[in-house]
C-alpha cells in the first residue's frame, strides 16, 4: 500500500500544477493588487509583512536578526519565539527589496496552497498508483478548510509543503528506495526548513509522526524490521538538526519564560464537532447559508479549518468498509480519527456550546511546548489523511472518479478577502524622524492587533521603537502592567489615564501617536490628559511629560 504503480509522467506533473496554479489564481487574487492591497483580514498579515521586511534589513544593518528593542522596548522581543519566518523571509529578500514586503507577502500566500497541494499530490501518486485520483488527493490537501483558514492570515501556518514531502521520503525509505545516509539527509534537511519556517508545524509533525509510527507498529507486523530502521534514522538525523538550528536554541531555551499563552487558549481555540460537516464563509458552496449557525462556533474563522464536508465523509467511511481487511487501511483510518479527535481539543465544542466531554487531548495539555498548540490546527493531518484516503478509493475505478469530484466540489474556497494597504503619510520613510528626532520610542494607536503599526513601522524604515506593536502574544513582563490588558482589549476602562502615565514612565516612552482608525474613546482619553499635542500630517502626537514636568 506504500507505493502504487506511479504510471505518471511529467505531463501530469506540470498539468496538476498549473491545475493547482490557476485555481489559487482565480480564488485569491481575483483581479486584486499584489502591491497596493493586502491579501487576508486581521492584524496578522501586518506582523507577517513587518517579519518579511526584518530579516534582509537586519542582515544588512548588521543587526542580531533574533532580537530586536524595536517592539516592546525597552525589553524588546526575542523572535525564534514569535512566528518570525527566518527561511521564507531570506527566501523572499530579492522581492522584498525590489517589490516591498507587501508583494512578498502576496506572492507567498498565493503559492502556499499551490505548493502544498502538488506535493500532495506526488505523495497521493506514490500510493495510489493513478495520477486522476492523485490530482483530486493535492487538491483536497493543498484546498482542504484548513489551507484556506490559515491562509487568510498565518503565512506561517500555510506553507505546508514539508508535510507531505517528508513522507514521500519515509515511503521511500521504507521500501528501500534510499539508503540511510540519503533518507537522514533529506529528512533532516526537511525538519530545518520546516523549523526555519514555523515552529508550530514542526512540533506537530514529531507528535503525529510518533503517532502514525505507533500505529504501523501495532498494525504492520512484516515492516517492523524496515520501521525500527526508519527510527534509528530519525535518531540520526536529529543531531544534524539540532546543530543546524542550534543559534535559534539557545535563544529559545535561553528565555523559556519570555512568552507565556494564555492557559484557555487549548480549550477556546479547538475544532467544532459540527464544523466537520458546516462549512464556514471560507467555502464558497454552502458557507454563506450557514453562517447563522457557524457564527457561534468558538475559534473564531482563522481557527474553523476543520470542514470536511458530507462527500470526503462518505469517501472516508467507504474506504474504511472496503479495506477493513487491509491492516494498511485500517492503520490509516485510525490515524484519521485519532487526529480528527485531537482536533477537537481537551473539551467537546458543539454548535458553539461548550460541554464537558472529555476528549485525548486534554493527557497532552501540561506536555511542554506542545500543550500550548492550538487543536484546531490539528485538522492539517486530518486533511492530509483525508486526501490520501481519498486518493486510494478514486484509484480504485468505475464511477469513484465523480464522488471524488464532488468532494472536490464541496471544498471550493470563497474567494480571497483582501483589504487596502494602511498606507500613512506620517509614517512614510523620513517623517518620523523629521517630527519626533531619530530613534524616538513610540507608543502607537490603534495599539497591537487592534491596527496596522507593525505595517507602519516597518513603511517607515524600522525608524522609531515602539512601545507595543504586534508580532504576537506580549511578553511575559510586559503582561503585568494593567494598561496593556486595556490597548490589547481596545476598551480604555477607569484608571486608563493613571495606567498609561505610569507605563509610559516605566517603559521610557516619549511619545503616543494616535494614527488612523484610533477609537474615539482613546482619543478623549488622551485629550483628558492633557499633553502637548498636535497635528502632523494624519496622526495626532502626544508628547508624554517626562517625570516631574508640568502637563500641557
Amino acid at each position: 500500500m506504500t507505493r502504487g504503480s506511479e504510471p505518471a509522467d511529467w505531463r501530469w506533473h506540470a498539468g496538476a500544477l498549473v491545475l493547482y496554479a490557476g485555481i489559487a489564481w482565480v480564488v485569491i487574487v481575483h483581479g486584486r493588487s499584489l502591491t497596493g492591497e493586502i491579501a487576508g483580514w486581521g492584524s496578522d498579515p501586518y506582523a507577517f509583512i513587518w517579519l518579511l521586511a526584518w530579516w534582509p534589513w537586519a542582515v544588512m544593518h548588521h543587526l542580531d536578526p533574533m532580537y530586536t528593542r524595536l517592539v516592546w522596548q525597552p525589553l524588546g522581543l526575542y523572535l525564534p519565539w514569535v512566528a518570525s519566518l527566518p527561511l521564507l523571509s531570506l527566501i523572499g529578500a530579492p522581492t522584498t527589496l525590489i517589490g516591498g514586503p507587501v508583494l512578498t507577502f502576496n506572492l507567498m500566500i498565493l503559492c502556499a496552497p499551490v505548493l502544498s497541494a502538488w506535493m500532495a499530490y506526488f505523495l497521493c501518486l506514490r500510493i495510489s498508483g493513478s495520477a486522476p485520483a492523485a490530482v483530486i488527493g493535492g487538491y483536497l490537501f493543498g484546498f482542504s478548510a484548513y489551507e484556506m483558514a490559515q491562509d487568510v492570515a498565518s503565512l506561517n501556518l500555510s506553507v505546508t509543503l514539508i508535510v507531505p514531502a517528508l513522507l514521500i521520503v519515509v515511503l521511500k525509505r521504507l521500501d528501500g528506495e534510499l539508503g540511510r545516509a540519503a533518507a537522514v539527509s533529506l529528512a533532516a534537511a526537511l525538519l530545518v526548513c520546516q523549523f526555519l519556517i514555523g515552529t508550530e508545524l514542526f512540533a506537530m509533525i514529531f507528535v503525529f509522526g510518533g503517532i502514525a509510527w505507533g500505529l504501523a507498529l501495532a498494525y504492520l507486523p512484516a515492516r517492523r524490521g524496515a520501521l525500527w530502521r526508519l527510527a534509528w534514522d530519525g535518531v540520526l538525523a536529529g543531531p544534524i538538526v539540532v546543530l543546524a538550528v542550534s543559534p535559534f536554541l539557545v535563544v529559545m531555551f535561553g528565555h523559556l519564560d519570555y512568552i507565556h499563552l494564555p492557559d484557555a487558549w487549548p480549550y477556546f481555540f479547538a475544532g467544532d464537532l459540527l464544523n466537520v460537516v458546516v462549512p464556514t464563509r471560507l467555502e464558497a458552496v454552502g458557507g454563506a447559508w450557514c453562517e447563522g449557525l457557524t457564527r457561534h462556533f468558538s475559534a473564531g474563522l482563522q481557527e474553523e479549518d476543520g470542514y470536511l464536508g458530507l462527500p470526503l465523509l462518505l469517501i472516508v467511511v467507504l474506504f474504511a468498509r472496503e479495506n477493513a481487511a487491509r491492516p494498511a487501511a485500517r492503520m490509516l483510518v485510525a490515524l484519521f480519527l485519532i487526529a480528527l479527535l485531537a482536533s477537537f481539543g481537551p473539551r467537546l465544542w458543539v454548535g458553539g456550546h461548550y460541554t464537558n466531554v472529555p476528549m485525548p487531548w486534554t493527557l497532552f495539555l501540561h506536555v511542554p511546548l506542545i500543550g500550548s498548540a492550538l487543536p484546531a490546527r490539528f485538522a492539517l493531518f486530518v486533511s492530509l489523511a483525508a486526501s490520501v484516503i481519498a486518493a486510494q478509493w478514486v484509484a480504485q475505478g468505475g464511477r469513484r472518479l465523480a464522488l471524488g469530484l464532488v468532494a472536490c466540489l464541496a471544498l471550493m474556497p470563497a474567494l480571497h478577502p483582501w483589504k487596502p494597504a494602511p498606507h500613512s503619510r506620517f509614517f512614510q520613510p523620513g517623517e518620523v524622524q523629521a517630527a519626533l528626532g531619530a530613534n524616538a520610542t513610540v507608543l502607537v494607536l490603534p495599539f497591537a492587533l487592534n491596527g496596522p503599526s507593525s505595517f507602519w513601522q516597518q513603511e517607515a524604515g524600522f525608524s522609531f521603537a515602539q512601545t507595543g506593536g504586534y508580532l504576537g502574544f506580549p511578553p511575559r513582563a510586559m503582561q503585568s502592567f494593567p494598561v496593556v490588558g486595556e490597548l490589547f482589549g481596545n476598551m480604555p476602562e477607569a484608571d486608563f489615564q493613571g495606567a498609561l502615565r505610569s507605563f509610559c514612565q516605566a517603559t521610557a516612552t516619549r511619545f503616543v501617536v494616535a494614527g488612523p482608525g484610533t477609537s474615539g474613546a482613546f482619543l478623549a482619553e488622551l485629550a483628558a490628559l492633557n499633553w502637548k499635542a498636535r497635528r502632523v500630517d494624519d496622526v495626532t502626537v502626544y508628547t508624554v511629560p517626562l517625570e516631574g514636568e508640568a502637563h500641557g
